[in-house]
């Protein structure tokens, strides 16, 4: 809670700063992908975008509260690891490239994101694309890709701080959220900083979990969290058309994890570091008057994880077999450069597009990994690999209205080496391994047409190959012993195609998207035992539905909006597996009741339809389960021009689900904010 203080200042001295009519800050452009959608809501090739105005409105202060406004996302929120993860029309966080200003958010080794861990307050924009990924911005988009754009300042001097607080379904205090946003734009230069803390102390079950005697209800056991995130910006803009930014994150998590449910032999995990650095140059140079130009990035990101697994419920001792302190020390660097040329008086759109990224993993364990009470520290393991990308785009214009786009890509990946320390069959020993190394290439065809017409309305088809390389972790992990490693995974593969339509009619926004993606070689974890599993390339899987929204303002005082989700995904190769943790249906509903000026009232709902699950105790076993309803409330009040209050509910009617076997989610939640602009 270090900013509170720091923050409390700042916003008295706010309260007396000039007010603004407009939002402070704006999309900062050179962070945005190099996209070829034309409309604002990138639903030019079925994609989609959600603005800070939308993150406030429904009160999302992290990525995945903010992606399940999206149709099509659906988010894994719990499990053994206590992670957030997203599914965007059934393919998951490995298969759906995360980057922040166009620069790739990846995790040497095993790349498990956890986008509870990303906070959303210095974010203007977030890009999704589902399906078509333009080969432009870099390899493994098989399904998508999710673009965290930041803000960026646009005044001589600018900000804004909010103080927030939230409560558990008994009106107990049990978090703080504070976040600060400031910078001043001069002629032909900009400075910003902003940082934000999220912590919780607890959160609460719904009153109607059954307590049983692996966790008695009430506060969730072991549900602490706590995450800082500091991100600042310096940037030179010579004119309009030219700018060069340097930019510094610096992200640092702690968390536990709530063990399952359902399990005698639970995970006592906990989390102290959870930290990425991230330092990289983005610059865009205009190399005529016609629009083209010329984009380079570069960046070194680090990060640092510790895990450490008890051995009771008390997190107090580590003396049994398997307890165990686990180290990442990662690195990662890069970069990309593009050029962009406009060819026949603007007709025509030819784009050339270098990516270059190394990884080297570095991780030990310490602990009792042979026998209890035996403590042995390992030496550092390393794994290291370069991933090479080279793609073409050409968007060429025959008419105002239509868009047509071809490109292709090849990627490369070279493995430098991996190696491990693993535990010799009879157990008494640890012998030390060199995995076999492979090194993967990809050829990546897409094109794509889109027809505009009417006001804003769009019509589009699109059919695209993308492959993706599988990650260290799922050639070579023992997931502390509950996994086999497989050095043979070969990449999988995909081709989507879709079909949509989008149209404005007076107030009234509406849209639909078709799609089918057939997965060759897919990847998927299959039971070795009934502890243990394996990835194995299981062969072809299918993806297809289609999606559904509507959007009006129904009254000069009422908005209202809708979308709908509909997925099958079915492995047709491969039995005894099934496709788990996606739903068939999703439905998020929403209004915006704005009775009297400066009052909005926001009520929202979330319902998502039975998926199946696999039992958190025998891998073996499956069931359908994963149902959920959730209503939230808002209420906001803009009390001058510069200062908001708000008060909220989420899971208003305290409703009691679970979307992972063993993990029940959150019960009703109370929140309030203060917001100051300046």
């Amino acid at each position: 809670m270090k900013w509170a203080s720091l923050l409390t200042t700042v916003a008295v001295c706010a309260v007396a700063a000039p007010a603004y009519a407009d939002d402070v800050g704006k999309v900062f452009g050179l962070g945005q992908v190099t996209t070829t959608a034309t409309v604002p809501d990138g639903s030019e090739y079925g994609g989609a975008s959600v603005s800070q105005d939308e993150l406030r409105e429904f009160n999302r202060d992290t990525l995945d509260k903010a992606l399940t406004l999206v149709p099509g996302v659906s988010i894994n929120s719990t499990g053994g690891r206590n992670e957030a993860n997203m599914w965007i029309r059934g393919f998951n966080h490995w298969q759906i490239p995360l980057s922040i200003d166009g620069i790739p958010v990846y995790l040497p080794y095993d790349n498990r994101l956890d986008l509870s861990r990303f906070t959303t307050s210095a974010i203007s924009e977030i890009q999704i694309t589902k399906s078509y990924t333009s080969v432009i911005d870099g390899p493994g988009a098989m399904g998508g890709s999710v673009n965290l754009v930041s803000r960026q300042v646009s005044k001589p001097l600018e900000g804004d701080v909010r103080f927030g607080t939230s409560f558990d379904g008994n009106g107990a205090f049990n978090g703080l959220v504070t976040d600060i946003f400031t910078g001043t734009k001069q002629d032909k230069w900009y400075v910003q900083a902003s940082g934000t803390e999220n912590y919780k102390n607890h959160w609460a079950l719904s009153d109607d979990y059954t307590a049983n005697k692996y966790e008695n209800g009430g506060n969730r056991n072991m549900s602490y969290s706590q995450d800082y995130n500091i991100n600042v910006k310096a940037g030179f803009t010579p004119s309009a058309d030219d700018e060069y930014s340097l930019n510094v994150i610096n992200q640092n998590g702690d968390k536990e994890t709530p063990p399952p449910t359902t399990a005698s032999t639970s995970k006592f995990w906990t989390w102290p570091d959870w930290d990425k650095q991230s330092v990289f140059w983005l610059s865009k140079t205009s190399l005529d008057d016609h629009g083209s130009y010329v984009k380079v990035k570069a960046y070194y990101d680090r990060f640092y994880n510790v895990l450490k697994m008890w051995d009771n419920s008390n997190y107090n001792t580590m003396n049994n077999k398997g307890s165990e302190i686990s180290t990442y020390d990662d690195r990662g660097a890069g970069g990309s450069a593009e050029l962009s040329e406009m060819l026949f008086d603007g007709r025509d759109n030819l784009r050339l597009a270098t990516h270059f990224r190394w990884d080297q993993h570095n991780g030990q364990d310490r602990g009792n990994m042979l026998k209890a009470n035996s403590w042995l520290a390992q030496p550092w393991t390393h794994a290291a690999e370069n991933t090479y990308s080279e793609a073409i785009e050409n968007t060429f214009h025959p008419a105002k209205a239509w868009d047509l786009t071809a490109g292709f890509a090849y990627d490369y990946r070279q493995m430098i080496d991996a190696d491990a320390w693993n535990t010799s069959s009879s157990g008494s020993k640890l012998i030390h391994v060199n995995y076999v190394q492979s090194d993967k290439h990809a050829i990546n065809p897409q094109a794509a047409i889109a027809y505009h017409f009417g006001n804003a309305g769009v019509a589009h088809f699109s059919v695209s190959d993308r492959t993706r390389f599988p990650t260290l972790f799922e050639m070579f992990s023992s997931r502390f012993g509950s996994a086999t490693g497989n050095p043979y995974l070969q990449p999988e593969k995909t081709v989507n195609f879709e079909t949509g339509v989008a149209e404005t009619f007076g107030q009234t926004r509406l849209g639909v998207n078709l799609y089918r993606s057939r997965v060759m070689d897919a990847i998927e974890s299959v039971a070795v035992t009934s502890t243990t599993s394996q990835n194995r390339n299981v062969g072809t899987e299918v993806h297809q539905g289609f999606e559904l929204e509507a959007s009006s303002q129904v009254l000069r005082d009422l908005e209202i909006g809708a979308n709908y989700s509909y997925l099958q995904r079915t492995l047709t190769t491969y039995s005894g597996i099934l496709a788990t943790e996606t739903p068939k249906h999703h439905i998020f509903g929403y209004a915006n009741w704005k009775p009297v000026d400066g009052l909005s009232v926001v009520p929202s709902v979330e319902i998502g339809g039975k998926r199946w699950l696999q039992s958190s105790t025998n891998n073996y076993n499956y069931f359908r389960g994963g149902d959920m309803a959730v209503a939230n409330l808002k209420v906001g009040y803009d009390v001058t021009n510069n200062l908001n209050i708000e008060i909220g509910a989420n899971n208003i009617f305290d409703a009691n689900y679970m979307v992972e076997d063993g993990y029940p989610a959150q019960g009703r939640n109370y929140f309030a904010n203060m917001r100051v602009t300046f």
